[in-house]
């Protein structure tokens, strides 16, 4: 049940990069304008990545459209509408077929509402990883929406506390036999922001935690952790990264670009349509990485990866080398 409903936190975070880079770019611009805090973005952001494994390659192309709207560049607590929402298609083409009855070419969709009134929370997230994405069936998707309440509100410190329903194939059967779409789930989000620590965690079918030590220095260090499922240890997908900003927070151009370094390990999974078989490639590497908020270039070196196939090891494509570029292009902007 865990390994089918958790994959939506992934969308969660692979969206969110878009949406604090166009909130960084434009709430700076907002300062320097003197236009009032309530904009309307829309922005189109967009992805490539190569990895180049000893025996195999995977190229992957991204595409989307998301908006913001609302307070965007203010501190958490004094948040009273803000709203943002993005989808993303994502195709992967494997050079050889990774595994029997896994094709060469899969496919993710991923879609994200997050809207904030006062202290309301709202949360619709989706997510389909598949050979055959939403078509393929109840197992090659999931969603979830959700409702929660800011019960904690202090300076450095948010905390809300709600409920959601998750909808996908959860490996719970009825006794008709029929399988169980409809889960009820927690919603859980704490926010710390402090002069030398800011720090999220949230849980919606999982923990996911990101914080950064040192935030309005040039120097600091970022981390995100999040586990979607409890096998064992390298079900813990995470990125820690040293940071060093080229300018701080009280520069006139503002705390726009940077140069880091870090290691990772991080998970990509797929349901067949055909028999909801789980496909993963695993993989940890070390990188060095360019951050230009609006464009972000990571490139690194891969020591250690795997294929598993429901939860069992079956090969490694072997060491090698990857590079990812992520981007977003502002196409509208006005109150």
């Amino acid at each position: 049940m865990i390994g089918r409903l958790n994959p939506i936190r992934h969308a969660v975070f692979s969206i969110l990069l878009s949406c604090v880079i166009a909130a960084n770019v434009f709430g700076q611009e907002e300062e320097k304008t003197g236009q009032a805090k309530n904009p309307f973005v829309f922005f189109l952001p967009a992805g490539y990545d190569y990895f180049h494994f000893e025996s195999q390659s995977v190229h992957s192309f991204a595409a989307g459209a998301g908006f913001l709207s609302g307070e965007q560049n203010i501190h958490f607590t004094d948040v009273e509408r803000r709203f943002f929402g993005v989808a993303l298609y994502q195709p992967f083409f494997f050079k050889d077929k990774p595994q029997d009855g896994v094709p060469k070419n899969l496919h993710r969709i991923e879609a994200l509402f997050d809207g904030r009134i006062n202290r309301h929370q709202l949360l619709v997230i989706f997510k389909s990883a598949a050979d055959k994405p939403v078509t393929g069936g109840l197992s090659t998707f999931q969603a979830g929406a959700g409702w929660g309440y800011e019960v904690v509100r202090q300076p450095h410190i948010s905390l809300i506390i709600g409920a959601a329903l998750g909808v996908s194939d959860f490996g719970i059967t009825l006794p008709s036999g029929a399988s169980l779409p409809v889960l009820p789930l927690p919603l859980v989000r704490l926010d710390i922001d402090t002069q030398w620590l800011v720090s999220s965690f949230d849980f919606l079918t999982g923990p996911n935690l990101s914080f950064t030590i040192a935030p309005k220095e040039k120097l600091r260090l970022t981390a995100d952790m999040r586990m979607d499922k409890y096998r064992n240890i390298n079900d813990l997908i995470y990125e820690y990264t040293l940071v060093f900003r080229l300018f701080d927070t009280r520069h006139k151009l503002g705390d726009f670009a940077g140069i880091g370094a870090g290691f990772k390990h991080d998970i990509t999974d797929f349901f067949m349509s055909r028999d909801a078989t789980l496909f993963e490639l695993q993989q940890t590497s070390v990188f060095a990485a360019i951050d230009l908020s609006i464009l972000k270039i990571q490139t690194g070196w891969i020591f250690d990866s795997g294929y598993l196939v429901d939860g069992k090891h079956r090969g490694s494509p072997g060491k090698g080398w990857y590079v990812s570029i992520q981007g977003m292009i502002p196409a509208f902007s006005g109150k």
